[in-house]
């Protein structure tokens, strides 16, 4: 484990990177004592509330639900021993500042002076009225640090007490690295940080009498965020903010983990270098338990349009708001609300709905860069498709003019859990609308046939094309050491490639409701043909749907770029069941893919053992009543876009209210 993901790895058991705000005294807040050079930060404005709040919600309940207890303890013993190395550079964590802490709670990334090759970590935490703790917890700090090997002395400074560590650990080479960690309390706050030039910085905020210039507070990008979570907060106090500069962020991640280390492509760079740094911030509130919802949340991303380039122009002569790849960062708010409800052929047995407007053929274009730099040839993107267009073997298309010249301006998916359970129950279904579909349909065929892995199915007159790919022949291979793709070691090339042979394994092409559409399995294509949904079986007549969809209206859902809904017992189904089952490791969830990265080794390739005692876990029936719907809208604005969201308590269930998922593929 890299020594940044030994205390960073933090805000993952908090499930989200929160935004510092102050708090309500004369002392300075939280912003105004952190620098400039924050890359990201996470508040808790009141650790008691927040306790209390989450102990009302159905999924506080649910972990309190004593037939989910074994399963809780596990999942809490495995963060506990993931993260137990988290307290190691500054000798506490989050468990221990927990029992010192009632009011805020802050942790940030800090780049020290602007350097990228620097990283610091800082915590604030309020121990007002825990003076008795709190010097157990320095006793225990002492203890822990000094075990390994660090030396301690004293200092006081503006008439406060500074405990400095010193730290030595092997670098690079067998090289020595020193760390400090500097610990002080002032004015009711523990201050811990593992840079003594930041740690000195905000013990001298403590005493100014204005905002610093070079605090947080003062930096625009900053304060855009909280001025657009402000007002659309209105009166409501959050309980938990976050801020991340997303790519200084990277830059703070990769200096912790010691540097970049691999050779090829810099993908940072690449972001940087395709205007991407234009997103400057991404912060949010959270709130839980407010009077409609069990989790509120608004994130808005600021990216103001940059200064023009002279010789960058879009198709129509204009000049577009970012430079290069990032142009297509453009998600227009649809002129009318409803024209972002499910259409007709959506059907109400999913589990998750996502709809998104963006300016797909533009974006097509604005990505030549972006491919060009990545593959590190320039001009490659246009060869490759003169290529696909004159090759006398290939399919002779024309891609930009034949099928993304047809592309509307609204994309869709949807996913639906197959039962019974199993590591490929999520079936995913993505649909692009068309201008001009008898046209898309005509180059898809003709591409189609020239694919030797592409099958055609006829059914009920419409045309699926289904991608199936022929086992090959195993071959004994001869493996030189250092030797294979560009930049990329032959163990991460062969997984690549293992992995788009799984995502084309059992995909699935057709032309059907005036989409363009490409399924992750063919069955999912057949059905909306057989089946398509009847009035009053549509995902829009659905009674939970409706009751997101007037959630999000008053939360200001008026003119919006996206919409998402989704059935959080219907989504988290499958991966509960691996779980059940003991195949959590393998499954291909979203969630599942997220746990196992949580859980697992870092080594790639490397499948993980369970070590939840699955079990023991009651049927699904007991869990799903905790689990109610949740939605969220994204709204373009001038200098960026703000995401609104909302979880709602899970009403009791009914035959008629909750639908059936398929079963198509079950015995």
């Amino acid at each position: 484990m890299s020594r940044f993901s030994t205390y960073w790895n933090a805000p993952a058991a908090f499930a989200v990177v929160w935004l510092c705000v102050g708090s309500l005294h004369a002392a300075p807040t939280t912003a105004e004592l952190l620098p400039q050079t924050t890359k990201a930060c996470v508040v808790v404005t009141s650790v008691t509330q927040l306790r209390e709040n989450w102990e009302k919600t159905q999924l506080g309940q649910l972990c309190n639900d004593p037939s989910m207890k074994p399963f809780v303890e596990d999942i809490r013993q495995q963060l506990k021993d993931r993260f137990s190395r988290t307290g190691v550079r500054l000798g506490l964590s989050y468990s221990d500042v927990r029992e010192v802490c009632t009011g805020h709670f802050c942790l940030a990334a800090i780049q020290p002076d602007g350097v990228a090759s620097r990283h610091a970590l800082v915590v604030l935490a309020d121990i007002s009225g825990h003076e008795a703790a709190h010097q157990k917890l320095r006793e225990k700090v002492q203890a822990s640090l000094t075990g390994q090997g660090a030396t301690h002395a004293t200092r006081t400074v503006s008439d406060t007490e500074l405990t400095i560590y010193q730290i030595s650990a092997k670098g690079k080479g067998n090289t020595t690295e020193t760390h400090e960690v500097v610990i002080f309390v002032r004015d009711g706050q523990l201050v811990a940080c593992d840079d003594e030039k930041t740690a000195l910085a905000i013990l001298e905020r403590f005493g100014s009498a204005t905002p610093a210039a070079d605090s947080l507070a003062q930096l625009k990008s900053y304060q855009q965020v909280v001025q657009h979570c402000s007002e659309a907060a209105g009166s409501l106090q959050p309980l938990v903010h976050w801020f991340v500069e997303p790519l200084g962020y990277a830059r703070v991640m990769r200096a912790a983990a010691g540097g970049r280390k691999r050779r090829g492509t810099d993908y940072l760079k690449v972001l940087e270098n395709q205007g991407f740094g234009a997103v400057q911030a991404v912060g949010g509130y959270v709130n839980l338990m407010t009077e409609s919802h069990e989790i509120l949340h608004r994130t808005f991303v600021y990216a103001p349009a940059v200064e023009a380039v002279p010789g960058e122009k879009n198709a129509s002569g204009d000049t577009d708001k970012y430079r290069l790849a990032a142009r297509m960062l453009n998600f227009p708010n649809a002129t009318d609300a409803a024209a972002m409800h499910p259409q007709n052929w959506i059907p109400r047995q999913l589990s998750t709905y996502l709809t998104f407007n963006c300016k797909l053929q533009n974006a097509f274009d604005y990505s030549e860069t972006l491919v060009d730099e990545v593959a590190g040839d320039r001009g490659l993107f246009r060869a490759t498709l003169d290529g696909l267009r004159t090759d006398p073997s290939g399919p002779q298309i024309d891609i930009r003019n034949e099928i993304v010249a047809h592309l509307g301006e609204r994309a869709t998916m949807f996913s639906v859990q197959e039962l019974p359970a199993n590591t490929q129950s999520e079936r995913l279904v993505l649909a692009i609308e068309l201008i001009n579909a008898d046209a898309v349909a005509q180059s898809l065929n003709r591409m189609m046939e020239s694919d030797p892995d592409a099958q055609k199915r006829e059914v009920s007159g419409k045309t699926i094309w289904e991608i199936v790919s022929e086992p090959e022949e195993e071959t004994p291979a001869v493996v030189i050491d250092g030797l294979g793709p560009p930049g990329l070691p032959a163990a991460a090339a062969d997984e690549e490639e293992e992995e788009e042979r799984k995502l084309l394994e059992n995909a699935a092409l057709a032309v059907l409701n005036g989409h363009l559409m490409v399924a992750s399995n063919v069955d999912s294509l057949v059905r909306l043909i057989e089946s398509p949904p009847a009035e009053g079986d549509r995902l829009a007549d659905a009674e939970d749907y409706l009751t997101i969809s007037q959630s999000l209206t008053d939360l200001g859902c008026d003119q919006h770029s996206m919409r998402f809904f989704t059935r959080t017992d219907e989504e988290h189904r499958t991966t509960y069941e691996l779980i059940r089952q003991g195949k959590m490791p393998e499954g291909e969830t979203l969630l599942a893919r997220i746990l196992n990265r949580l859980m697992g080794p870092e080594e790639k390739g490397v499948l993980r053992q369970q070590q939840i005692d699955g079990h023991q876990l009651p049927e699904y029936q007991v869990v799903r009543r905790y689990l109610g719907p949740a939605g969220m809208f994204l709204s373009s604005h001038d200098d960026g876009w703000m995401l609104t969201g909302c979880l709602l308590t899970k009403n009791e269930p009914t035959d008629e209210t909750v639908p059936a998922l398929s079963t198509a593929s079950a015995e």
